[in-house]
């Protein structure tokens, strides 16, 4: 058993509820953190997996259908089938609690409580959580995966995921460069029967090795239409307690012509298509704000809200390297920015005098061209005015002069 003391979630959009939690569990040894509505829980959860959740069901003022928790107590068991959820609900709501239950909540409590019954309901969830923990260990990383993004496309694969993950059936999973193909696999697999065996990788160098290890585990099959015809064959021909999981880049004109219909006969029992980040309105938006969090608490910087400017570069931009890029980006600004705000800067982004839309600079990993990049695009927006430039940067006029001479700029 874990000697760690227990992490428990708190997610409520009331302040005085997260704070009186807070205080009463740190005093019984736990350690508490708090989320004021469900994005903010996931970027948390994405760092730190809790052993139990406390989830209000309801984050809109004069709403009591329940209707936001009962979506994110479902996201989270898909995330991680063993979550311990203890929702939290008034006098009245006691009906919609049972509910909450029936849909897979470990237990419930209601406003006002009672210390010593919360401490004792928490206590009972813990315990819940580290048996279940003991009783089917995670092989691959104790980090949920999760899918952030309320486009229809991406609530449909949820739902989808949701109906199969706890059977056999084989998935092939269709999308661009970037979009979460494999994450999508992931997340299959850490809902399914099969969890507590390893995703395995296919091997294109050892085919016959890569099918005999995934016997009654998953088998992650990534680029599937690139692969020959030798290796086609063996995949349709694979033993049935073999769980196959391939991504492709084609859609599915081009996809039937690149494979044999008897390898795609055992791949695509079930297909899904995931659509480049620029078809999933308001998604990039959430994406950003999510690894914002996610990245301020990896790497200890303070978190630090978007600029107006920046929000709307972000909705706007057509990201071409789809979500991996825009994290990239987000990744990057949590690292180099140095004012109380992410502004376009930051993100590597501009935005042309002659365009509606801003555009994305080339990524680069490299923090000294990334620098550079970032200086250059801020005396460009402001026309070489160093005062703005600097401002703009968060920095003093000197310190963006030394910036500038240090880039030949």
């Amino acid at each position: 058993m874990s000697t760690n003391p227990p992490h428990i979630l708190v997610v409520d959009d009331d302040a005085d509820i997260i704070k009186a939690a807070h205080l009463l569990l740190r005093r019984a040894g736990m350690v508490a953190s708090g989320a004021p509505d469900p994005e903010a829980a996931w970027a948390l959860i994405s760092e730190r997996p809790p052993d139990v959740i406390m989830l209000d069901l309801n984050f809109a003022r004069g709403r009591t259908s329940g209707a936001e928790g009962f979506a994110m107590l479902e996201r989270l068991l898909a995330a991680d089938r063993d979550s311990v959820v203890v929702v939290v609900t008034g006098h009245s709501g006691i009906a919609v609690a049972v509910q909450a239950m029936k849909s897979g909540a470990s237990d419930f409590v209601i406003k006002p409580w009672s210390n010593e019954r919360l401490l004792a309901t928490i206590e009972r969830a813990v315990a819940l959580r580290r048996a279940r923990k003991a009783a089917a260990p995670a092989t691959i990383g104790d980090e949920p995966v999760v899918m952030i993004g309320e486009c229809p496309a991406i609530e449909n694969a949820r739902a989808l995921l949701a109906r199969i993950a706890d059977t056999d059936a084989a998935m092939l999973v269709r999308g661009p460069a970037g979009c979460g193909k494999t994450l999508l696999a992931t997340a299959l697999h850490r809902a399914s029967a099969r969890r507590d065996a390893a995703l395995l990788g296919f091997s294109k160098d050892a085919p016959d090795e890569s099918l005999a290890a995934a016997r009654g585990a998953t088998l992650l099959i990534e680029d599937v239409d690139r692969l020959p015809q030798d290796h086609q064959r063996l995949i349709a021909g694979a033993p049935t307690d073999i769980r196959m999981v391939a991504t492709s880049r084609l859609d599915r004109a081009a996809l039937r012509q690149a494979l044999g219909d008897d390898a795609l006969y055992r791949l695509n029992t079930i297909e899904i298509d995931l659509p480049p980040l620029a078809e999933r309105p308001g998604d990039p938006l959430l994406l950003a704000r999510h690894f914002l969090a996610c990245f301020a608490a990896r790497y200890a910087r303070p978190p630090r809200p978007l600029t107006d400017e920046a929000a709307r570069a972000i909705a706007a931009d057509a990201w071409p390297d789809n979500v991996r890029g825009l994290r990239q980006a987000v990744e990057r600004a949590v690292l180099l920015a140095t004012g109380d705000c992410i502004g376009v800067g930051d993100l590597a982004q501009s935005v042309a005098a002659e365009a509606a839309l801003p555009r994305a600079i080339a990524a680069s990993l490299n923090l000294a061209d990334t620098e550079k990049a970032l200086v250059e695009a801020a005396l460009k927006r402001h026309a070489f005015n160093v005062s703005r430039a600097a401002a703009d940067l968060g920095l003093t006029r000197a310190a963006l002069y030394r910036r500038m001479a240090r880039h030949g700029l």
